[in-house]
């Protein structure tokens, strides 16, 4: 048996396996000449269906490139589409089959083609975003709404968790970009800061701070503190600071939704200290917050992204519109 082979000649055409010392050339399938020559494929049935050059005319194409192209699909297919005079297409019998069996293919081809333009061009697309619950909810409508403004087509994602959630969202890669806070990232992430909040300490409105203008990191020593999970960018934040100024708390309480941290503070079961988003988020009738005047009393907030993979395209571009937008921030809150 003789040795199989491939070649590929010049016109980039596969063909087949060499015997009795020649080349036994094969057809391409339809389908790569599909993929290959859709524009000329699309023509000739256009061609067919309007029967000459009104068509052409119609189209914008020279008569001799529109003949061009139907010779080239008649190469490939190695079948004759039309019946030329000096004056018009006559399609031929083939040319019937030919537009009824892949005339949906074409549309089809047409549609996913155009698809794929506008997604090359940031025009479409699907962004995936994990992001802290307050910034979910107070960050990124505006941001979104106003992307969508020159971008319409796009749709969003949103996954919302803690800060460790949202570094195996990226991890995992169910996400290209993460708006969370400034800390712990695995090797071959970026992070752009955008926002600093302010900490604030939150309590009943019975509880002493009610009479204070600002408060520091020692006055949480001694009291019962309703914390965030461990994992979470805050209480990692209220952590390091407890730690650093010795400070001893009683944490009785550990919850994971602002929800239920406002719940406690309400019935007055221990003080909590937020930053500016979340106590945005709360309602304040009866709580009070008030600022911790204190180093390390802050929370900074922006983009994570792979540093050394591409995004998609509509993500990239919605990267550089967070970056360039400027935010009316809030109290408590100002541009990193």
């Amino acid at each position: 048996m003789g040795e199989r082979r491939t070649e590929r000649p010049s016109d980039g055409t596969l063909r087949g396996d060499q015997r009795s010392g020649g080349v036994i050339p094969c057809l391409e399938w339809p389908s790569a000449v599909v993929v290959r020559r859709p524009c000329a494929l699309r023509h000739a049935a256009g061609s067919g269906q309007a029967l000459g050059a009104g068509r052409a005319r119609r189209q914008r194409l020279s008569q001799s490139v529109l003949s061009r192209r139907i010779k080239e699909v008649e190469r490939r297919l190695r079948v004759q589409l039309f019946d030329r005079t000096t004056r018009q297409l006559d399609i031929t019998a083939a040319g019937h089959a030919f537009l009824l069996m892949t005339g949906a293919v074409l549309d089809d081809m047409d549609m996913r083609l155009s698809r794929f333009m506008s997604y090359v061009a940031a025009q479409s697309g699907t962004i995936a975003v994990a992001a802290l619950p307050s910034l979910a909810a107070a960050v990124l409508p505006d941001m979104m709404r106003d992307f969508m403004l020159d971008h319409p087509e796009v749709e969003f994602e949103i996954i919302d968790g803690a800060a460790d959630e949202v570094v195996e969202r990226l991890e995992g890669g169910t996400v290209e970009l993460g708006v969370t806070a400034h800390g712990y990232l695995p090797d071959g992430f970026c992070f752009t800061p955008l926002l600093r909040e302010r900490f604030y300490g939150v309590a009943h409105h019975s509880h002493p701070w009610s009479v204070q203008s600002s408060i520091s990191w020692a006055d949480f020593n001694g009291d019962t503190v309703v914390a965030t999970r461990p994992g979470t960018s805050i209480r990692a934040i209220t952590d390091a600071a407890f730690g650093k100024h010795s400070i001893s708390v009683s944490h009785h309480f550990n919850a994971c939704s602002a929800a239920t941290i406002r719940g406690l503070l309400r019935a007055g079961v221990g003080v909590a200290a937020l930053p500016a988003f979340e106590v945005r988020g709360f309602g304040l009738d009866d709580l009070v917050a008030v600022p911790v005047d204190s180093p390390g009393a802050t929370r900074v907030i922006g983009v994570v992204y792979r540093c050394y993979q591409d995004l998609s395209p509509v993500a990239a571009c919605f990267l550089d519109f967070m970056h360039a937008t400027e935010i009316n921030p809030p109290r408590g809150v100002r541009q990193a």
